[in-house]
Order: C-alpha cells, then sequence, then structure tokens
C-alpha cells in the first residue's frame, strides 16, 4: 500500500512537469501569434496604450507572457525534484514527454528570432542613414520657417507605413496608394478627409526638403497649410511622408 503511494506521488511530481511543459509550449506559440497580429508581422510599429488599435492585443500578450514564465518555471522546478528523487517517469499521450517539448520550444523560438532578424534587416529598422523621425522633424522645421502649422504625429497615418516605404522601395511610387489609404482604414477608420504622400531618395533629410521645395507640385503639398496630421518613414535613403486633415 505504501509502495503504491509513493509511486503516486512518484507519478504526480512527473505529470506536473509534463503538463506544465506543454502549457509553456502554447503559451509561447499564442505570445508569437500575437505579436505577429499586433505588428502585422513586423511590418507596423504598434501601440498597445488606451485607445489604440493594437490595444485588444494587450491583455493576449500579457497573459501568454505571464503564463509561459509560470509554467516555465514550474516545469523547471518540477524537473530538478524529479531528478534529485529520481521519481518514475509518467507516460505522456503520443510519448512526448518534457524533453521532447522543450526541444520543440527551443525550435520554434528559433524559427521566431530568425524572421524577427530577416525582417528587421529587409528594411523595417536597420540599414538606414535617417529614420523616419528625422524626416518628419525636417518636415515641420521648414513648415515652421515658413511660419506653417507643425505636423502632429498620427497613429492612423503611421498605420503600417512601411508597406507605402517598400512599395517606393519596389519603385511603384504612387501606384497603390488609394487602395493602401482604403486598406489601412485612413479615412474609414481614422475619419482623414484627405490625405497626400511624398516620397524621395535622398541622402539627408535636408535633400528631401530642398528637392520637394524646388519641385512645384511637391512644394504645393508641402507648402499647404491646410495638413494638420502626418507621419514619415525612412531607411536605405528613401523617405515617405503622409498628411492629411480632418
Amino acid at each position: 500500500m505504501q509502495l503504491n503511494t509513493e509511486k503516486s506521488k512518484s507519478n504526480f511530481i512527473s505529470k506536473i512537469n509534463i503538463v506544465s511543459s506543454y502549457i509553456w509550449l502554447v503559451s509561447t506559440l499564442g505570445f508569437i501569434i500575437v505579436i505577429l497580429l499586433s505588428t502585422k508581422w513586423f511590418t507596423h510599429d504598434p501601440c498597445y496604450g488606451s485607445g489604440c488599435v493594437e490595444h485588444v492585443y494587450l491583455l493576449p500578450m500579457l497573459l501568454t507572457l505571464s503564463f509561459g514564465c509560470l509554467f516555465f518555471g514550474l516545469m523547471i522546478l518540477s524537473g530538478l525534484i524529479k531528478i534529485i528523487k529520481k521519481t518514475d517517469q509518467w507516460t505522456p499521450p503520443f510519448n512526448i514527454g518534457s524533453w521532447k517539448i522543450v526541444a520543440i520550444n527551443i525550435f520554434v523560438l528559433s524559427l521566431f528570432g530568425v524572421y524577427f532578424i530577416a525582417s528587421m534587416r529587409n528594411g523595417v529598422n536597420f540599414g538606414g542613414t535617417y529614420t523616419g523621425n528625422d524626416l518628419f522633424n525636417a518636415v515641420n522645421e521648414y513648415r515652421a520657417r515658413k511660419n506653417l502649422g507643425a505636423l502632429q504625429l498620427s497613429e492612423g497615418l503611421c498605420d503600417n507605413l512601411v508597406s507605402r516605404w517598400q512599395a517606393v522601395k519596389n519603385d511603384k511610387q504612387h501606384e497603390g496608394f488609394e487602395d493602401w489609404v482604403k486598406t489601412e482604414g485612413i479615412q474609414s477608420q481614422y475619419g482623414y478627409k484627405q490625405v497626400v504622400e511624398l516620397y524621395i531618395k535622398s541622402p539627408t533629410p535636408q535633400g528631401a526638403i530642398e528637392f520637394w521645395t524646388n519641385s512645384p507640385g511637391h512644394k504645393i503639398q508641402i507648402d499647404n497649410p491646410q495638413w494638420t496630421d502626418g507621419c514619415a518613414y525612412a531607411n536605405e535613403n528613401i523617405g515617405v511622408v503622409v498628411m492629411g486633415n480632418k
């Protein structure tokens, strides 16, 4: 009778270890999915604050992260107890134990890491000589010198602006701009009545401003006082500025 009780306790520790590893794997997958959805597969800089579009992802992200950390710790603790007390091994479904789950989780995290690094190197953050913020500030500095209203940084206009940058980089320029406005809900969701786009290939933000101000069509837009909001993205000496009003 005592032997059966000890065996039951031994199996219980093993069950905790294996079940914890399963929950850790599910939490990891859930966290990765939330991150990919909220960043639109790393093409969008998300805002998780109150009132932001990605705010709905905040709770799932925190829950999956918390569960992952909790059950990872529980898996490690129960695993140490198994080793120290040399407990019996409980046979899990499909014979997939905690070590196999750890291997699967490491593989999943490695794939996610490779995709993340590849996304960054493909024009999201790396390799640029100046940033969208630098270009945005240059536009506002020019407008200040002309006594025009400063553009307010807009979440709506920034939403997935990197996709427009990628289109310009691929020589599509203004092609597809109206579709982008419609897809991202710039007018329907964020309420912008008019939206305009400027793009440039220039080694500096100042060079971009100089080109636009020396081009009559571009100068009309950058000098237009009706534009109140804006956003910019720049990388690899290519910049895109979107301006609008509500």
